[in-house]
């Protein structure tokens, strides 16, 4: 476990970039992660954030200074937020992570099935049939995530869902100033997430996720 100072020490690190960097130099081992399972997915989700992540932070997406910067910053960012908040509790506890995995494998199954039930979905011939419960199946959302994770004070995290909920407003498209000025008559004045915090944040957390799977021999 790290100690106050070392966690400090990484909080006072973050946004500068080091470890978006540092996880970048871990992508060739992870895209060699071939499992099927809660650490082939963490080696996928960790490869897709650090593209989007990466390829925002190099085009100067993360500052956020113009509306069209944050609608394309906010709305990968909800997609990348979703997938860390999924490992988080995936690998939180070592002894929970093969059941938290089937409750994400679930929720991929409950989205499957509502696809395949679609009756406009076109060349089903060239897709896996879904199975008939699947669209029924239990899909556990981000709050309920968070609300069964603590820190090491016991806090519970699910005041971290308010970041989600920012994302998903420019998700939908409504940060746009013609809406703010038809409902407020105002530009617009809605949250902007400090993403180069965010995102180095993320990367550390995703860095000691890897630390202990390499410690327990697991990649």
């Amino acid at each position: 476990m790290s100690t106050p100072g070392a966690v400090a020490a990484a909080l006072a690190a973050c946004g500068d970039g080091a470890a978006l960097e540092q996880l970048g130099l871990e992508i060739a081992a992870l895209e060699a992660v071939d499992s099927a399972d809660a650490v082939g997915y963490f080696a996928q989700e960790v490869v897709r954030f650090h593209s989007m992540a990466a390829t925002l932070r190099t085009n100067k997406l993360l500052d956020n200074a113009a509306a069209l910067d944050r609608q394309i910053s906010h709305i990968l960012a909800r997609s990348l937020l979703e997938g860390f908040f999924w490992n988080t509790y995936i690998f939180w506890d070592p002894a929970h992570r093969q059941a938290r995995f089937e409750e994400k494998l679930d929720a991929f199954r409950h989205e499957y099935g509502k696809f395949w039930n679609d009756p406009f979905v076109v060349d089903r011939s060239e897709l896996e049939p879904a199975e008939q419960d699947w669209s029924g199946r239990h899909k556990k959302g981000v709050s309920n995530i968070l609300a069964q994770l603590k820190n090491e004070a016991g806090a519970r995290l699910d005041f971290l869902y308010v970041l989600y909920r920012v994302a998903s407003f420019d998700a939908h498209g409504n940060s746009m100033n013609v809406l703010f000025q038809a409902v407020f008559a105002q530009e617009c004045k809605f949250q902007a997430l400090d993403l180069k915090f965010g995102f180095d944040l993320m990367a550390d957390h995703y860095l000691g996720i890897l630390r202990d799977l390499r410690d327990e021999g697991e990649l």
